[in-house]
C-alpha cells in the first residue's frame, strides 16, 4: 500500500510538472528564435561593411526559414555567364564565401509578421524580387537590406509560437543595430504595430 501511495504521488507530481516544463521549453525556443533573428541581422550588418556589398535578409512569412545573401548590382556582375541575370545566386570568384546562407528558426516558432520601410536605394532589389517571385508556394517577406555604409532598412519582424506568444525584433535603419522587445501575446504585438502605423 505504501509503495502504491508513493507511486501515486510521483505520478501526480509528474503530471503537474510536465506542463510547466513544456511551457518553459516553448518559452526558451521562442526567445532563442528572437535572438537568432537579431544575430542574423547583426552578422549581415557587419558583413555588408566588411565586403562592401549590400546584404539582404528575407524570411518565409508564416514559416520558419530565412536567408541572408549578398546583392550584386548589374554594374558589379562583370563577365557573367551568358543567359544569367545579375543579382542573387551569382557566384563571385574573388569572394567565394559570399553565398546564400539559409537557416530556420527553432522548431515550433514561425515568422508571424514584419515589414521593411521602403528605401529609394532598394529599387533594384525590390524590382528583382517582384520579377523573380518563387513558385513553390512560399510567401517571402520584403527584403531587409544592410548597406556598406552601416545603415539598413528600418524594419521589424515578429516571431511567434503555437501558444500565440511572440517577440518583436526591431532594426534601426540609421545605425543598422537591432534589439529584441519584451514577450507579449501575438494579438498585442500586432495591435501595437497597427497603432504605430496610424499615429500622426
Amino acid at each position: 500500500m505504501e509503495i502504491m501511495i508513493v507511486l501515486f504521488v510521483m505520478i501526480l507530481a509528474s503530471a503537474l510538472a510536465i506542463p510547466a516544463i513544456m511551457t518553459s521549453l516553448d518559452g526558451q525556443r521562442l526567445k532563442s528564435a528572437a535572438e537568432t533573428t537579431r544575430v542574423a541581422w547583426s552578422r549581415a550588418h557587419v558583413k555588408a561593411m566588411k565586403t562592401g556589398r549590400i546584404q539582404v535578409f528575407r524570411y518565409e512569412v508564416g514559416g520558419s526559414k530565412y536567408e541572408v545573401q549578398p546583392w550584386i548590382a548589374a554594374d558589379e556582375a562583370t563577365e557573367s555567364a551568358a543567359g544569367t541575370t545579375p543579382g542573387f545566386n551569382q557566384p563571385v570568384a574573388e569572394t567565394p564565401s559570399d553565398e546564400v546562407v539559409s537557416n530556420s528558426l527553432p522548431e515550433g516558432v514561425t515568422f508571424a509578421a514584419g515589414a521593411a520601410k521602403f528605401d529609394t536605394r532598394a529599387y533594384e532589389v525590390e524590382d528583382f524580387f517582384s520579377q523573380n517571385s518563387q513558385s513553390d508556394g512560399s510567401t517571402w517577406s520584403q527584403p531587409v537590406l544592410f548597406y556598406p555604409d552601416g545603415s539598413a532598412s528600418d524594419s521589424y519582424v515578429i516571431v511567434t509560437n503555437a501558444k500565440k506568444l511572440g517577440y518583436r525584433i526591431q532594426l534601426r535603419g540609421l545605425t543598422g543595430t537591432s534589439y529584441v522587445g519584451e514577450i507579449d501575446t501575438l494579438d498585442n504585438l500586432l495591435a501595437k504595430v497597427q497603432a504605430a502605423q496610424v499615429a500622426p
